[in-house]
């Protein structure tokens, strides 16, 4: 069994359908409508905008480069952790960029790369189950059952060593990616113990949480305190968005953290789309916590 090394393989693995084709039409004319200068001026805004990815394939490389270059023209780029501590204490005064990545693959070392040229921190979080993790058959079940991806190359203890060292974050995504809305509140109890304990052991003090899928439907009210009970300082979402806040800032348990998801095979144009309308429709209320 061999390891997935491309995009193209993912899609693939997924086939096209005709649904793929009329998304790409929509935001082809979404994009051509909205305009070059609206995008500009809506960069421009004062903000914190969390994006993430889940992997930068071989064929992905030079495409996300070109969006982090892009960015880089109108943006200050800054670690996750500042990020949530700007939005906390209200010191959101010019545009900035948080990048994170969920799921721990190999392939985020070559996202590593590419940021460092930019002086851009990320928030790896990942599933300690995972790491270091070798048997093929098992790779193959996890990204089958859990990603629906083919089988892709995770990251090892060393891995992690080496994005820390460059200035990077380690979070954690629960120990084997389950899906909170199915799990009993005192089984994720343990589980976000046992992923920060062990995550700790290996890269130091771990201060984020994501949750796994992302969507409000696979979370709660009782899971987010939990998530600051157990001694983490944010929990983020994979819900589209982007933030500002006025001087008073927001607790740091009422903060509902956006993300906006990137592909870096999608074309540059619709990745720009993506940003622009997040922060075209951002209101304070979208950032605080809504259970």
């Amino acid at each position: 069994m061999d390891f997935c090394t491309t995009y193209a393989e993912v899609k693939r693995y997924h086939g096209t359908s005709f649904r793929d084709y009329l998304r790409n039409i929509a935001l082809d004319t979404l994009s051509i409508l909205m305009g070059d200068d609206a995008k500009n001026a809506l960069y421009a805004k004062p903000r914190v905008h969390f994006l993430y990815f889940h992997h930068i394939f071989e064929d992905e490389a030079e495409g996300f480069e070109r969006f982090v270059a892009l960015l880089a023209e109108k943006h200050r780029f800054i670690s996750h952790s500042e990020a949530v501590d700007k939005l906390v204490n209200g010191t959101v005064d010019q545009p900035y960029i948080t990048w994170s990545s969920d799921d721990g693959f190999k392939n985020n070392l070559i996202a590593a790369e590419i940021l460092n040229r930019y002086d851009a921190s990320c928030c790896f979080f990942v599933n300690p189950d995972t790491i270091n993790l070798e048997d093929k058959e098992k790779i193959f079940q996890f990204c089958d059952t859990k990603l629906i991806m083919p089988p892709i190359e995770f990251m090892t203890w060393s891995d992690l060593e080496k994005l820390l060292y460059q200035g990077h974050e380690i979070g954690s995504h629960t120990m084997s990616l389950d899906n909170v809305s199915g799990m009993a509140l005192s089984d994720f109890e343990e589980d976000l113990v046992m992923s920060k304990r062990i995550l700790e052991q290996h890269c130091g003090p771990i201060r984020h949480f994501a949750y796994p899928y992302g969507r409000y439907d696979c979370f709660s009210k009782d899971a987010y305190d939990l998530v600051f009970k157990t001694g983490y300082d944010s929990c983020s979402t994979a819900v589209r968005g982007s933030h500002w806040v006025n001087e008073e800032g927001i607790p740091r348990d009422k903060l509902f953290i956006r993300r906006d998801q990137i592909i870096a095979a999608w074309k540059l144009s619709h990745l720009q789309y993506f940003v622009a309308n997040s922060v075209k429709n951002m209101s304070p209320e979208g950032s605080i916590l809504p259970y």
